[in-house]
């Protein structure tokens, strides 16, 4: 067979993959429509299968896709990391979608706990940038919904530095409490963010008064979500680590508890902060 040059490596090679780098070997063929139109057809057939089994496996078997990714079982799941940055770039198309993120208002509403870092930074941004404090709201609301969804990025590794504590005498990697800590950020996005909201739309669309089930005025539906939030993680906990569950349900509880502290007023914080700054 023909000894062909690797034009990504300079790799000397017969056949039509490169066995250094990989690379494929085009031609004249790999040129035309068809092999386009025949690639993208793989990609889209590929994300959706995967993609799917992924999401289904995520939501029926909390903590499955973990513990088979951590143990080499990998080909039909999408990619944990993959997976994340879908979710968030699906979260970050629907602006109706506020998830975590407050507008300055609340910021500045002595309820919620930030006056003292608000106020400040408010008055401070407003003199530097020579505004009114209504300019400055419509500013940093059209800033802020774009910021606090790509900092989700930022929970991840911190999560899994939750879990290492809780977890740290199964004497697993980082590897696999980051994964874990991905899947469960994952549900919960998906979950909280995407489905509640869309139900919600719809909701509102078939009876505008019925969509106020919803918010988060309402109670009821908090203390169900953290009850659902609850049994989640202690499935996950309980399916990736196997501990009995005496110990399962109060890791995860803490685990909820500290997520919960962190994302409700560190994680709003630093996007309180982060947003005024690129004002």
């Amino acid at each position: 067979m023909q000894q062909v040059t690797c034009k990504n490596c300079n790799n000397q090679f017969s056949g039509k993959f490169c066995n250094a780098c990989g690379e494929k070997i085009y031609t004249d063929k790999d040129k035309s429509l068809k092999s386009i139109f025949t690639e993208a057809f793989h990609f889209f057939t590929h994300f959706e299968g995967s993609f799917l089994v992924t999401l289904k496996t995520v939501f029926t078997k909390p903590g499955k896709l973990s513990l088979d990714y951590c143990n080499g079982i990998r080909k039909k799941y999408f990619k944990p990391v993959s997976f994340f940055f879908v979710l968030v770039i699906l979260y970050l198309l629907f602006p109706r979608f506020p998830g975590l993120n407050m507008k300055l208002d609340s910021y500045l509403n002595k309820q919620y706990g930030f006056t003292w870092a608000s106020i400040p930074l408010a008055k401070a941004k407003m003199e530097t940038r020579h505004i009114e404090f209504s300019e400055l709201v419509k500013i940093y609301n059209s800033k802020s919904s774009s910021i606090s969804k790509i900092g989700l990025f930022v929970l991840i590794p911190i999560s899994a530095s939750f879990v290492l504590l809780l977890f740290f005498r199964t004497k697993k990697y980082f590897f696999d409490h980051f994964i874990i800590s991905l899947e469960l950020g994952s549900l919960f996005i998906a979950l909280h963010f995407l489905v509640v909201p869309f139900i919600s739309f719809i909701a509102e669309l078939i009876n505008r008064e019925s969509a106020s089930f919803f918010y988060d005025e309402n109670y009821r539906v908090q203390y169900f979500q953290m009850l659902l939030d609850l049994f989640i993680v202690s499935i996950a906990f309980k399916r990736f680590y196997g501990q009995k569950w005496v110990w399962i349900i109060p890791k995860a509880f803490v685990y909820l508890f500290i997520f919960n502290l962190f994302i409700l007023y560190v994680y709003r914080l630093m996007v309180l902060v982060v947003t005024l700054l690129l004002t």
